[in-house]
């Protein structure tokens, strides 16, 4: 295996100018460095300090090709860190302040998982296990190869983290706040590591706000209102700035106005210059020396395939091995089951329900016979019981029934008989069928809890492991293999929980069946196989939609706002509300809404359904339908999902790295 840098590389800037848009003011900008030079050489430990707000991150990012610049120059090792990220690719490693290896799996096996991201595509099993054994032994891990990420201290995972990012022996690694978080022992270890990383040839440039250990750098680069104020040794800067105690430096940065420190600084390296001989000092040289461009191997990334594989496996054995996650992935269906079966533990699924139709000739003649007779009978206050008429005998018999009597005095009675003589209206009996509300409400809310349940599931997906993604990008990440990864994984997970769920609803209703008690009518409904089909591609078409939000969000919180604007829309078009019949809902429903699609793959109308249970209206029954739509919203949602994570790659970088 050839890795990217054998030896460390060089950090030049020359002139370096940051600006962002200045919200204050209209097409302003703002500066965040202004004029940043310096050298770093091949080999050299260097601490970035500052006071808040003094450009340290926003040079990081720009070392790392993250933040474009205004003018200027900055190359690594020559190459230039904005336009030639892919010879660059692999070269420079990156260690957050956020740990970002996957908390459940276990040291040995993340990096199994890093190594198959960041070595080249051609190094072989063994080669791959020898990296990783070689970084376990330089960082100190190979006790805890087989612990669980998150049982390790704050120090042990920092370097976990760090090994993962020097699996590929990169010539420059640039950390940033790395010890924010940790004791003053584990800290001190961390720095000794990193000067022992240098003394071995790597490039360590960190970012730091901890003084205590900083003396272990070769040099300091200290900033100030975006402005370089300091770069060399630590014992100059205590004379440079005047000061017994480094702490104190940040405390003169601030009491001085911008540009007051950066001037002294320029004044120090013309007098240098003007006081040396034997030519310019290593500051003077800074920015100025002719630069040996590092000759670096291609490194060949991962396929599709390769990538795909990785991400899928890492994923499910991330699942398998969190205990908690596993617990709650099993009690959350169980819990929708238990409420779907309290819910519907009085219904009757099986009450009969009289069907009518129109009057066919001779029965509307025989109705508006006795409706006639029956209007004269309720026309007048009083009747005679001598009366022997026939109003007259039906009125006699009528005041007996005064209940009765109203009722037929009501204008809706008269309305109903006169829509049955106009064929308006359905009034004669014709048969008795299974009334279908019970079965019909039974299979919405078993559909809308598929759907909830992969919102649920998918909604965080990216979001929380946005870290780790943007570091593996780095190395050549495919949003492609990625997110299909992503939704394969999660489609076995959601299989998993619908085959739960729709077994314990099944089992409660065996169990009610033992007792007396009744099941949803079959003739109303598919077969238990092909409503937890229906059910789970649409819960995994939802997790799709969440993928889409998590990856146009930045937080979980912002992703959990979203949930609740993800489900309405999909209880309304669902068809299990409000009837999707024709017209622009039905449009939208067969778009949007893999609700509607698990509805209809769910629900059987049986000859004869009321028609205010026609909540679909007049469709296709082929089982075949509902099925390629449900596939075809998850596809569209996979490429929608890519979609947002380029763009928000492009508005973020530019192009100054390469988008897959």
């Amino acid at each position: 295996m050839t890795p990217a840098a054998k030896t460390g590389l060089s950090v030049v800037a020359e002139s370096v100018m940051v600006t962002v848009p200045d919200g204050r003011s209209a097409g302003g900008r703002k500066t965040l460095l202004g004029n940043v030079s310096f050298r770093i050489e091949p080999g050299e430990f260097v601490c970035v300090l500052g006071p808040s707000g003094a450009g340290k991150s926003t040079l990081m990012r720009a070392a790392l090709g993250e933040r474009p610049i205004a003018s200027g120059s900055l190359r690594v090792g020559g190459h230039d860190v904005f336009h030639e990220a892919d010879a660059l690719r692999g070269a420079i490693g990156y260690v957050p302040q956020r740990d970002v290896n996957p908390e459940t799996l276990s040291v040995e096996r993340a990096l199994h998982y890093a190594s198959e991201v960041r070595l080249p595509a051609q190094a072989t099993s063994a080669q791959r296990q020898e990296a990783i054994d070689d970084v376990l032994a330089d960082l100190g891990l190979e006790s805890v190869r087989h612990s669980t990420i998150g049982t390790l201290s704050g120090g042990e995972a920092k370097r976990a983290s760090m090994a993962a990012e020097m699996l590929a022996a990169p010539g420059l690694l640039v950390l940033d706040e790395v010890t924010s978080s940790l004791d003053p022992a584990t800290e001190a270890r961390i720095m000794m590591l990193l000067a022992e990383r240098a003394r071995e040839g790597t490039t360590v440039v960190a970012i730091t706000h901890h003084l205590d250990n900083v003396d272990r750098a070769d040099k300091l680069l200290i900033l100030g209102h975006g402005e370089v104020v300091w770069f060399g040794s630590r014992v100059e800067a205590l004379g440079h700035f005047g000061v017994h105690r480094l702490a104190d430096v940040y405390v003169a940065i601030e009491d001085k106005p911008p540009g007051f420190w950066s001037a002294r600084w320029q004044e120090r390296l013309g007098e240098n210059l003007a006081l040396t001989e034997a030519g310019p000092t290593v500051e003077t040289t800074r920015g100025s020396a002719t630069e040996q461009v590092a000759s670096l191997a291609p490194v060949s990334i991962p396929g599709f395939i390769r990538q795909f594989t990785t991400f899928f496996c890492r994923e499910l054995e991330s699942v398998v091995r969190d205990r908690l996650g596993v617990g709650m992935s099993m009690l959350l269906p169980l819990a929708l089951a238990a409420a779907v079966l309290i819910g519907f533990s009085a219904t009757r699924f099986r009450n009969p329900l009289m069907m009518t139709r129109l009057l066919d000739p001779g029965e509307k003649q025989v109705l508006a016979d006795a409706w006639g007779e029956v209007s004269q009978a309720i026309a007048t206050e009083t009747v005679s019981e001598q009366d022997a008429s026939i109003p007259g005998q039906i009125r006699v018999f009528l005041d007996s029934q005064p209940k009765l009597l109203a009722h037929l005095r009501d204008p809706s009675t008269a309305r109903i008989i006169r829509d049955g003589l106009t064929d308006t209206l359905h009034i004669a009996p014709d048969r008795e069928i299974t009334d279908p509300a019970g079965t019909f409400k039974w299979l919405s809310l078993m559909s809308i809890c598929m759907v909830i349940l992969g919102f649920v599931t998918g909604f965080r997906e990216i979001v929380k492991e946005r870290p780790m993604l943007d570091l593996e990008r780095r190395h050549g990440l495919r949003f492609a293999s990625y997110v299909v990864a992503k939704i394969a994984a999660l489609a076995v997970v959601l299989a998993v929980q619908v085959a739960i769920f729709e077994s314990a609803v099944a089992g409660g209703f065996l169990v009610r069946e033992a007792f007396g008690g009744e099941s949803p009518a079959d003739m109303y409904r598919r077969s238990d196989i092909v409503s937890g089909t229906c059910n789970w591609l649409a819960a995994v078409a939802c997790a799709a939609l969440g993928l889409v939000v998590s990856a146009c969000v930045r937080s979980t919180d912002k992703g959990v706002l979203a949930v609740p604007l993800l489900v309405t829309p999909q209880i309304l078009l669902g068809a299990t509300i409000l009837p999707i019949k024709g017209g622009p809902l039905a449009v939208l429903a067969k778009l949007f809404s893999p609700l509607y699609w698990a509805h209809r793959g769910c629900r059987s109308e049986a000859d004869g359904v009321p028609v205010y249970w026609q909540n679909l209206g007049s469709y296709d029954p082929a089982l075949w339908i509902p099925i390629t739509a449900l596939a075809t919203q998850i596809v569209v949602a996979i490429a929608f999902t890519i979609v947002a994570l380029r763009w928000q790659e492009r508005a973020q970088l530019g192009r100054n790295r390469p988008v897959r």
